[in-house]
């Protein structure tokens, strides 16, 4: 729940500072909250493993070992969230995959009735089960490309810019205005 906590006010903090351009897409901001939600929880991997370590299955060797590379994982996907633009889809399937593999972790936890420290017992564990498949989901969506209303891909205002004026015909007098056969252009 701690993690869904983040996730909610990093979205809503980045969602409530404007950009140069006004006010920030919810889809940048769903990304910049899970960015800081998924640095804060690689760190805790390290500050506090203890509660990581309990979810570590006893047949997978050097539990410790796995929890700080795990926390190394989150902070490189949290960062990558807020890389470049040409990264983002790669990574929102990489950070989904992430998600998948360790999910098997939290179904051991609930199923096998592991007291987690810091964590409450019992229906706490089954609680976050279909959790992960919301964080999957706002990992996926928060880096689509952005689209228009009608499932078209918004204009690129780089390209836009970069095309220059005089490619743009102008009609200055009715004759430009029509065409070969007197009919009007358009």
């Amino acid at each position: 729940m701690v993690f869904m906590a983040l996730l909610a006010v990093g979205t809503l903090l980045a969602a409530a500072v404007p950009t140069a351009s006004g006010r920030r897409p919810l889809r940048d901001a769903a990304r910049i909250g899970m960015a800081g939600a998924m640095a804060t929880a690689g760190v805790t991997h390290w500050l506090m493993p203890a509660p990581f370590v309990q979810h570590v299955p006893p047949f997978v060797p050097a539990p410790e070992a796995v929890v700080l590379l795990t926390g190394v994982v989150e902070v490189a996907l949290g960062a990558a969230l807020v890389g470049p633009e040409a990264w983002r889809r790669r990574v929102g399937m990489a950070l989904a995959a992430y998600l998948v593999a360790v999910f098997p972790a939290n179904l051991y936890v609930a199923v096998a009735g592991i007291d987690v420290e810091g964590q409450p017992d019992g229906w706490f564990s089954w609680l976050r089960l279909p959790l992960q498949a919301v964080f999957i989901g706002w990992a996926l969506w928060s880096t689509a490309r952005s689209t228009g209303t009608a499932g078209r891909r918004r204009p690129d205002p780089y390209r836009a810019a970069a095309t220059p004026a005089a490619a743009t015909p102008v009609a200055t007098s009715p004759a430009a205005a029509t065409g070969r056969h007197g009919r009007p252009r358009g």
